[in-house]
């Protein structure tokens, strides 16, 4: 009669699990996958409904599998149709995630290896590219190939710490530490689960990496550190619904249930193990639907409570039949039988317990006496394995200390190098600085020597060669006083050579005695010596056009060599020819052009090569202040002079 009671039972819950799981996938699993969901039945283009279903795709952790199936075939048939090769790839990444949920390993191993052969070659592609070596490095988890697994996940880690990848950085690091922690590797483990929560410090990663918290808090409660797993289990929590992954967060209330179990606070563990059983019903997957279903059942068992184990235990068993987890049918029949035990029906005990024997029974009866022996061989293969994989884990600990020591020794080095060469730049730069100081101050003083000098040159002409010039021009006065009769024009000619030395030596002094001269200052005092010589010559014109926008500062030297120019310019135009107009043009916009034009009868030909002392006078002035002389016959009639700075 129990017999067929349990069998009534186990074809009545049948149907109901499914209506169960039927609504779970009607109403969602998150509120982010609603949205998704709601997006994706509105009409749209091709384009934007493959990005809603890669979206959906991300969120793999919390769909059923048979959803997972549709999204992800949905979005490979868009991306054929678009000819994207890229898209099918990102595709394929979550079909491969389906048969990974579902067990079919193989299936998911050969996606992986033909996907990274065709995303290799392509630098853009990196990124998938490294994710596919994740996905690779975790079926070998899966299937204890821990050595393989490794070395996939030192791919990833050595890939994305090049391309400045976070985000794979921390996949990396976690699976390292996953791969330790499932050989026992805890110490070691724990520091590759923190160096992957240091590698960044931004929320949203460490939201969807929650499961790294999760990984510590169950190291934690393996080393009976409770208060420390209970603090990232609830990291782990926190950050799983911030995200939303709910595979993630049932991982985490699992292990904070342990945590709480282990410091006897049973009704709290109850409550966290119904919410992950109720959130396993919620994703759909059956395999760990009916894992906690187990869990939960034992808890029941132990705890006093054998109505809701037994219940439990019997709607596991159900569900496991009705998908074909046999392999969680002696762990199911176990917990109910332990509930029978603890309710003190030791009859169903017996008769369950003869159950789990019969299923062990058929296990092993379904593997010969030769699989058996090549499963121990296969252990003892991959023990000594581990073994090794240990051993090399140390050598090469050991390598990245010594070489860690080299790099720093030779950074120090090249710091050393640095530092000393900045040191001699800077002894340089200094070195510069001070020619330059003794340079300027050499300059200076040259400058200030020259000025001197000038300045005794400027009063001993003033105080000497002027005294005599004026006593020439006032004895001949006394002269003519005392003999009207004398030779008139002969005095007058010496008399005026010792006005013209007057004037000359009244230039030069005020030249010398200028440290710097405006050419302004050159124009009028070019106007005072025309103003002078107006009175001897009334019958000439003389008319001065200035225009002077850009006033440059002259040195002494050349404001006198300019001055000199124009005057002999000028006297040549007023003695030699004979004309009676002379335009004296001074222009200096972009560039000074000094020009003195006449009406007279213009210059002979070949005059500038004549022995004249005044042309050349001028030239040689024209020449030391760099400057350009043209003295050629006018256009029409006369002369014309030009200088140009």
């Amino acid at each position: 009669m129990r017999y067929k009671r349990r069998k009534a039972l186990k074809y009545l819950l049948g149907p109901f699990l499914s209506i169960i799981m039927l609504q779970c996938e009607c109403f969602g699993q998150s509120q982010k996958i609603d949205n998704l969901r709601k997006l994706l039945r509105q009409p749209t283009t091709e384009t934007h409904k493959l990005s809603i279903l890669f979206l959906l795709g991300e969120q793999r952790h919390s769909l059923h599998p048979d959803s997972l199936y549709q999204y992800a075939t949905q979005a490979g048939h868009i991306s054929l149709r678009l000819g994207n090769g890229l898209n099918s790839s990102i595709a394929d990444y979550y079909l491969t995630n389906y048969y990974i949920k579902t067990g079919q390993l193989r299936t998911a191993l050969e996606r992986c290896d033909k996907n990274l052969n065709l995303l290799q070659h392509n630098p853009s592609h990196k990124k998938w590219w490294l994710r596919y070596w994740a996905l690779k490095a975790q079926i070998f988890v899966k299937q204890n190939k821990y050595k393989e697994a490794l070395a996939g996940y030192y791919t990833v880690l050595k890939a994305a710490e090049q391309a400045g990848d976070t985000e794979n950085i921390m996949l990396a690091k976690n699976g390292i530490g996953w791969v330790n922690m499932e050989m026992s590797r805890n110490t070691l483990a724990l520091s590759w689960f923190y160096s992957a929560l240091h590698s960044t410090d931004d929320p949203q990663l460490l939201s969807q990496n929650a499961n790294i918290y999760s990984n510590i808090a169950a190291i934690y409660n393996e080393l009976k550190r409770y208060d420390s797993s209970e603090l990232y289990a609830t990291n782990a929590i926190r950050f799983s619904r911030n995200a939303e992954n709910l595979f993630f967060l049932a991982n985490s209330l699992n292990i904070l249930a342990d945590a709480y179990i282990n410091t006897n606070r049973t009704q709290l563990a109850e409550d966290l193990l119904t919410q992950a059983v109720a959130i396993r019903r919620q994703i759909g997957d059956p395999f760990y639907i009916v894992s906690d279903i187990s869990q939960l059942a034992l808890f029941y068992a132990s705890n006093g409570q054998p109505q809701k184990g037994i219940i439990l235990g019997e709607e596991g068993i159900a569900l496991a039949n009705r998908y074909g987890i046999i392999s969680k049918l002696p762990y199911l029949y176990f917990a109910l039988a332990q509930n029978y035990k603890s309710a003190g029906n030791y009859q169903q005990y017996g008769e369950t317990m003869e159950q789990v024997a019969a299923l062990k029974d058929t296990v092993y009866a379904a593997n010969s006496a030769e699989a058996m022996t090549e499963m121990e061989a296969r252990y003892n293969l991959q023990k000594r394995e581990n073994i090794i994989i240990k051993q090399k884990l140390d050598l090469v600990s050991k390598n990245y200390q010594l070489f860690g020591s080299l790099i720093l020794l030779v950074l120090l080095l090249a710091l050393a190098i640095l530092l000393f060469k900045n040191y001699q730049a800077r002894q340089k730069v200094l070195l510069i600085s001070i020619q330059e100081e003794e340079k300027r101050k050499a300059h200076k003083a040259v400058v200030s020597a020259e000025e001197n000098e000038r300045k005794r040159i400027a009063a001993d002409l003033h105080d000497n060669m002027g005294a005599y010039a004026a006593a020439i021009s006032s004895n001949i006065d006394i002269l003519m006083m005392k003999n009207p009769q004398s030779d008139v024009d002969l005095m007058e000619s010496i008399k005026g050579n010792a006005s013209d030395i007057m004037g000359n030596l009244r230039d030069t002094i005020w030249i010398l005695n200028s440290d710097s001269i405006m050419l302004t200052a050159v124009s009028d005092r070019f106007k005072n010596y025309v103003n002078k010589l107006s009175n001897s010559f009334r019958h000439v014109s003389i008319d001065i056009n200035e225009e002077i926008e850009n006033n440059p500062v002259l040195s002494p030297e050349v404001a006198l060599n300019t001055l000199r120019i124009m005057q002999e310019a000028l006297n040549n135009a007023l003695k030699h020819s004979n004309g009676n107009v002379i335009i004296v043009d001074i222009r200096c916009i972009d560039k000074l052009i000094i020009t003195i034009i006449d009406n007279g009868q213009g210059i002979p030909i070949n005059a500038s090569k004549q022995d004249s002392c005044g042309i050349k006078n001028m030239q040689n002035r024209a020449k030391a202040n760099g400057w350009q002389l043209s003295i050629k016959k006018g256009v029409h009639s006369g002369t014309e002079v030009v200088l140009n700075a």
